[in-house]
């Protein structure tokens, strides 16, 4: 058999090459062909996809580490500006409020002074207790001892705490409006402001809000100023936190006396003017 050769030399097998092109046309072929040629797709595009979402999760990482960033640097920023803004509010209402007080019966004066500053500067309520706090300097400590530190925060929980530790009792209180004096550096309508102040927290210790309130308790406190110490002692045992009517101070002192065997007292001023009286007559007859 003769080997037929191609012009490049090489054999050729025509049969061979025949049958490759059946091959290639040939149906089963195609169909296989296509099919390797979709999995390679399949695969560069699955490929792709997990590719482009490793580029979308860093770069969301990215974003994440940079929005975290910048919270961390505007909390900083903000703290400093709270800081800031606290230590502002405590000297502006310093400078508004009167001085912590030393006698009990101006803490009235002093908490309306305080929450008048509050108003006029506008403070958040959040801040109201630590500025408390922090106008009562050494005193404080006395308030942190009887409080709950969940309760450190309210104000109006520090500042009960307060009233009860340096709040005088009614009566002192009115004694103490009764022999008010205006301090030297005191113009007359400070003066005058301090009275009203003081004499409206008596009222707020008696409970007294209304005009028929009021009238029995002036008849009260001056039935009071009548009654010698002994039976003034009894009645302010008697009456505890609260304060006799006028006609229940009445009963109170009668029965004070029928109970022991004593007569009611005499007045002794009004003997002595009446005695008065009786000498001028005479004299003025003779």
């Amino acid at each position: 058999m003769l080997e037929q050769v191609s012009l490049d030399g090489s054999p050729d097998f025509p049969y061979a090459s025949a049958g490759r092109e059946r091959k290639e046309n040939s149906e089963p072929y195609k169909e296989n062909s296509e099919s390797v040629k979709e999995i390679a797709d399949l695969v560069i595009e699955e490929r792709k996809r997990h590719e482009q979402s490793e580029v979308e999760i860093e770069k969301l990482k990215l974003e994440l580490e940079v929005a975290k960033t910048q919270a961390e640097i505007k909390n900083t920023s903000c703290e400093g500006e709270s800081q800031d803004s606290l230590e502002t509010l405590i000297k502006s209402v310093r400078t508004l409020t009167v001085k912590l007080p030393t006698k009990q019966e101006n803490c009235g004066f002093f908490f309306s002074s305080l929450e008048r500053a509050f108003s006029t500067k506008n403070v958040p309520e959040k801040y109201k207790a630590e500025i408390l706090l922090n106008l009562l300097g050494e005193r404080a400590s006395n308030v942190i001892t009887y409080i709950k530190d969940d309760d450190l925060s309210d104000y109006l929980k520090v500042k009960d705490i307060v009233l009860r530790e340096f709040q005088p009792t009614p009566s002192s209180c009115l004694e103490n409006f009764r022999k008010a004096t205006r301090n030297h550096n005191e113009t007359y309508i400070m003066f005058a402001s301090r009275l009203i102040t003081n004499f409206d927290y008596y009222l707020k210790l008696r409970d007294v809000s209304d005009f028929e309130s009021l009238k029995q308790l002036i008849v009260s406190d001056k039935l009071r100023q009548t009654l010698d110490r002994e039976i003034a002692s009894f009645i302010s045992v008697r009456e505890s936190d609260k304060w006799f009517r006028p006609d229940e101070l009445g009963k109170e002192v009668d029965l004070y006396y029928t109970s022991r065997g004593k007569t009611t007292p005499e007045n002794y001023a009004g003997h002595k003017n009446s005695n008065a009286r009786n000498v001028s007559k005479v004299f003025y007859l003779m």
